[in-house]
């Protein structure tokens, strides 16, 4: 238990408590921020919060609002806290950011029409509720901003909702719950999204819950088994007997009753009393034959015996007969209202089931009397010698008592509550507390619906396009009707005549052989394309797909017509033609696909298709990829030489590496779709694969058609950008005509805005706004500015008198739930990785495969176990090192060499089979003058890419002298490189204005072992590409030849030999 302000928690207690705070940018992951509201309208914050110690250290009390007592508080994913006091005031924090996380004052936000008690904060919404159930929404909330601009943190207005609520609670991404006013049910707000916070409507939530027994018994009557001591009668020879006088019940019975009765209490007072004792100790005595104790100490009811039956029928009818004897008398007798009320209750309630003692009420819905305690009317009679002690243990008390006696009685109980104050009736009440659910078993509670008093959504993460299924319906079959259909004479005539038309069109040429050997399919939609000339003008776009009457397709082409001019045009791709079809970023459009062939990718020209949604497009491109990987009848899973690469929106691409593929150009490289997402892959040819996402988790590639979960949280990143003038300092609007837009990209050549930029894709989500990101690498001051003399000079933390410019690197976080073929390795996040280069035939007999990888913190790791029937491998082993590293990889022969974090270069010496983890680092010096960012190493060659994107083949590297002598330069403009087994150099590549080509080195020799030039492929979107497991699986060592020789034997066409450097 978190102690209270003060040492004795009750002295000042807490009445409200708000959790928040979880998306304040540049603080731990781990920070939560808890406010509190004492019962004397003190505001409190817990300090010291954290994963390692999520209560907390201590209490600090915020100075409150001035002579006002907040008496509810809230508080937003972003910080922002709002707060309601006891006489109606809205006050909202201001100055909440990381450094001050407790905020420096109070603003006092404008009511609406109607005071509010109770309001609830989420990351750009706030909504209210009046005191008559009214719902507010508060417009132009910002809580990224709220702790720097008054507008942000108040909003601008307010605004009445539809519908009455009793509370309301606003979830992740804005989502928004609440409480009926009237029926006390659970709603959601559909339409939230963060264009429209306010949503649609409300929609009703099937939140039933388990309840005892039935929905018609009281919750106050299952609680007296728990809380009261009930007593029923021992003998059906009692029941003449309460028509005497009753005596006191023992205290110890916990009821409160009298014995005596007012001497000028009337006959019909009395006759009442009799006849409320008749109801409950003839129903008690009814059900005591039929109950036993069960295993939980609870009575449950049983089938009696035929005997018992008989007698218990016998003495229902003696009842029924009394009772109506007495009915028939209310009518003409001055009995008061409440016993005419009770004795219809109690002929209602008397249904016994000849054969399972099952008993059924009607009575009416629990009367609250305050609080959570209920009052329940409890009857006992009298045995042979006028006393009655209950010394019953509680787990042997009648539960049959308690659903007859109690229920029957307990509408009419605060009237004869009432009526026992006036008339000193005699009358035993008991206070019950409503709180017995943990004591009855699973099997004695019935789904129904309940009266919901709170909620919290502040931890429920969901797609809010895609609800969990079951919210809104009751989950049971309806019952089909088409039974009963199917006897109307209408159905039968229908019936009738496609008979009729079946037998006389179909059946008399069955025997004739089939003149069509082939089918077709077609699909169409309206897109957009691009035209040089044009720009985006309205197609429409068909896919026809032919085959064999076995469904086997053998060819198909993708139309598009459009107008241009006057006249009508065709353009015609055949699907065998198509190489690859991938989303793209458009600065124009959102939602493109591009679609590549051999000459289109020559030209620079891919086919450019925009639709109107993302739906659209991702319909499209799974339907265009999947007829071309049947035409070429691509395999699933890949094979283990594959070549794999990833887009910029961590799309997953696989090329299946033929024999020929050193002759093959890569412009007419095939490359189709795999499920899944990932930021980086690193393959090998012993058929294991491994990736880590954006988020830093590791998975590896199952090569099963099993669809699992995945999931990955990415940041996008905006900069802002200024330039000092000695007027007004830094500035938006004093740019010179060469600098960047004031917000743009990283590189400054792409106009940007926060307001427009979307997720990668529809499935990805936003689950935080926009905020100043601290952890831009190379440091920034305290507002996150970054200085430098001029664009795009390298950037610093500190100003200096020569720096004009500056910039800062804006974040939002978005989340992607999918599914592919796999699978989470452990929880540890990971920088890099890298799978051994050696296929297995080179490797020693039974040898593990080589896993090497490099934490979050930049300790070196080195996985064991790792084989083909183990993707996965056993477990972890630090490999030490003097300073953390950055990147890693495995070349043939165990050679593993490294980047660390400060830019040089290491070689672990000594790695083996049975020494996995080498002996000791070897430093080699980078290129003179850059910093190393990332190697790969291949069968005997290294190559290294710098910080500028600068390409390196290390020199003389041999088996005698692994570290080489000399770094030679290659080119500019390498994003990502992977050597394979074969010595084969593959990159991602910037060129002729367009980021993201895959391109392979080609023209290497003993001569030229840097290579003469790259063969280009498809241009744009590119990020990651491994070819570390690409070797035909026939070759050997004997008949192994290097990429070097393929290109000497000038098996590469000249169109290959072009250098681009």
């Amino acid at each position: 238990m978190v102690p209270g302000i003060r040492e004795d928690g009750m002295e000042e207690p807490f009445i409200d408590i708000a959790v928040g705070g979880q998306e304040i940018s540049g603080i731990a992951s781990d920070y939560l921020a808890i406010w509190a509201v004492t019962i004397r309208g003190r505001v409190c914050y817990r300090e010291g919060i954290s994963q390692n110690n999520p209560e907390g250290s201590s209490w600090k009390e915020v100075l409150g609002p001035g002579d006002s007592e907040v008496n509810q508080i809230s508080v937003g994913p972003t910080g922002l806290v709002w707060a309601v006091t006891w006489n109606g005031k809205i006050l909202a924090r201001s100055g909440i950011t990381k450094d001050n996380i407790t905020g420096t004052g109070w603003y006092e936000v404008p009511s609406p029409e109607e005071k509010l008690y109770q309001i609830s904060v989420g990351s750009n919404a706030v909504w209210g509720v009046g005191l008559d159930g009214i719902v507010w929404f508060r417009k132009n909330v910002h809580g990224a901003m709220a702790g720097t601009q008054k507008e942000a943190c108040i909003g601008t207005g307010w605004v009445q909702m539809v519908g009455h609520m009793a509370l309301i609670n606003v979830g992740v991404s804005d989502q928004v719950f609440g409480i009926g006013k009237q029926d006390r049910k659970l709603y959601f707000r559909t339409g939230v999204t963060r264009v429209d916070l306010s949503g649609k409507v409300w929609q009703l939530i099937d939140a039933r819950i388990k309840t005892p027994f039935s929905n018609t018994y009281s919750m106050s009557s299952i609680s007296s088994i728990d809380s009261a001591s009930l007593v029923s009668s021992s003998s059906n020879q009692s029941l003449l007997k309460t028509f005497g006088s009753l005596q006191n019940v023992n205290d110890q019975t916990g009821c409160v009753s009298k014995s005596d009765f007012s001497d000028n209490a009337s006959d019909a007072e009395s006759r009442d009393l009799k006849i409320k004792s008749l109801a409950s100790v003839s129903l008690s005595s009814l059900i005591s034959r039929n109950t036993e104790v069960g295993d939980n100490g609870l009575e449950v009811f049983t089938h009696s015996t035929r005997q018992e039956q008989e007698a218990t029928d016998e003495q229902t009818l003696q009842i029924k007969e009394e009772v109506d004897i007495f009915s028939k008398r209310l009518s003409s007798t001055s009995l008061s209202s409440t016993v005419s009320e009770t004795m219809f209750n109690f002929c209602e309630a008397l249904q016994v089931n000849d054969r399972d003692s099952k008993v059924f009420t009607s009575c009416e819905e629990e009367e609250e009397f305050g609080g959570n305690t209920h009052e329940i009317l409890v009857h006992s009679c009298e045995d042979e010698n006028s006393s009655l002690q209950d010394s019953t243990p509680l787990s042997e008390k009648s539960v049959a008592d308690t659903r007859l006696g109690g229920v029957a009685s307990h509408r009419t109980t605060r009237q004869l509550r009432n009526e026992s104050e006036s008339q000193s009736c005699c009358s035993s009440v008991t206070s019950l507390e409503a709180d017995t659910r943990d004591v009855f078993p699973d099997a004695l509670w019935d789904t129904g619906a309940v009266e919901w008093m709170w909620v919290s959504a502040t931890g429920c993460e969901f797609e809010p396009k895609v609800l969990p299924s079951g919210w809104f319906s009751s989950g049971k079959k309806q019952k089909s009707n088409s039974a009963s259909v199917k006897h109307e004479a209408w159905y039968k005539e229908i019936s009738k005549r496609l008979r009729d038309r079946n037998i006389k069109q179909i059946v008399p040429y069955t025997d004739y052989k089939q003149a069509i050997e082939k089918s077709s399919w077609v699909k169409e939609a309206d897109f957009q394309l691009w035209d040089e000339r044009q720009g985006w003008v309205d197609c429409s776009v068909q896919l026809e797909l032919k085959g064999t009457s076995s469904c086997e397709m053998n060819d198909g082409t993708l139309t598009c017509t459009y107008k241009k001019g006057h006249n009508l045009k065709n353009l015609q791709l055949f699907i065998g033609e198509i190489t690859c079809v991938l989303r793209i970023n458009d600065v124009s459009r959102y939602s493109v696909l591009a679609i590549y062939t051999a000459k289109r990718t020559t030209t620079l020209t891919p086919l450019k298709l925009a639709a109107m949604s993302d739906a659209a497009v991702e319909e499209w491109v799974k339907a265009i990829s999947s007829a071309c990987c049947d035409l070429r009848s691509a395999r699933s899973p890949p094979p283990e030489n594959a070549c794999w690469a990833l887009t910029g929106r961590g799309d997953i691409f696989v090329h299946e590496m033929l024999p020929s593929i050193e002759t093959t150009l890569c412009k007419q490289m095939f490359w189709h779709r795999l499920d899944g997402h990932l930021h980086m892959v690193e393959s090998s040819n012993a058929g294991v694969v491994w990736g880590l996402g954006y988020n830093n988790t590791a998975w590896f590639f199952t090569g099963s058609e099993e669809q699992l979960k995945m999931t990955d949280v990415r940041e996008i990143y905006i900069y802002e950008n200024q330039r000092w003038n000695p007027l007004t300092g830094y500035s938006h609007n004093y740019r010179i005509p060469t600098d960047r837009p004031s917000w743009s990209d990283r590189s400054g050549r792409q106009e940007l805005a926060k307001e427009t930029i979307k997720t990668p894709s529809i499935h990805w989500q936003w689950i935080s706004e926009w905020g100043i990101d601290y952890s831009t690498p190379g440091g920034t001051d305290d507002m996150g500015w970054q200085y430098a003399p001029d664009f795009p000079r390298i950037f610093h933390k500190k100003k200096c008198m020569s720096d004009y410019v500056r910039r800062r690197r804006w974040v939002r976080k978005c989340k992607l739930i999918t599914s592919g073929p796999w699978k989470e390795v452990g929880t540890l996040p990971l920088l890099g990785l890298s799978l051994q280069v050696d296929p297995p035939q080179w490797l020693p007999k039974n040898s593990c495969i080589a896993l090497w990888a490099v934490d979050l913190n930049g300790n070196v790791l080195c996985r064991l176990g790792v084989t083909k029937d183990c993707p996965q491998g056993a477990s972890w082993v630090h490999v030490p090192a003097d300073q953390p590293f950055s990147c890693i990889s495995v070349g043939g022969s165990y050679r593993v060499w490294g980047v660390a974090k400060d830019g040089s270069t290491f070689l672990r010496n000594e790695v083996m089979p049975d020494e996995p983890t080498g002996t000791c680092w070897f430093q080699v010096a980078p290129p003179s003058g850059h910093k190393a960012n990332y190697v790969s190493v291949g069968q005997t060659s290294v190559w290294l890419v710098d910080t500028l994107g600068n390409l390196y083949f290390r020199k003389d590297v041999m088996p005698i002298f692994p570290e080489g002598t000399a770094w030679l330069y290659v080119c500019a403009g390498i994003r990502h490189v992977s050597v394979g087994p074969l010595d084969q150099v593959w990159a991602i590549a910037d060129m002729e204005n367009v980021t993201g080509a895959i391109c392979r080195r080609v023209g290497i020799t003993s001569e030229t072992p840097r290579g003469t030039g790259w063969d280009v492929g498809i241009r744009g979107g590119w990020s990651y590409i491994s070819v570390r497991g690409c070797i035909d699986a026939d070759i050997t060592d004997d008949i192994m030849e290097s990429d070097a020789q393929v290109t000497s034997r000038g098996l590469l066409s000249n169109e290959c030999n072009q250098a681009v450097c």
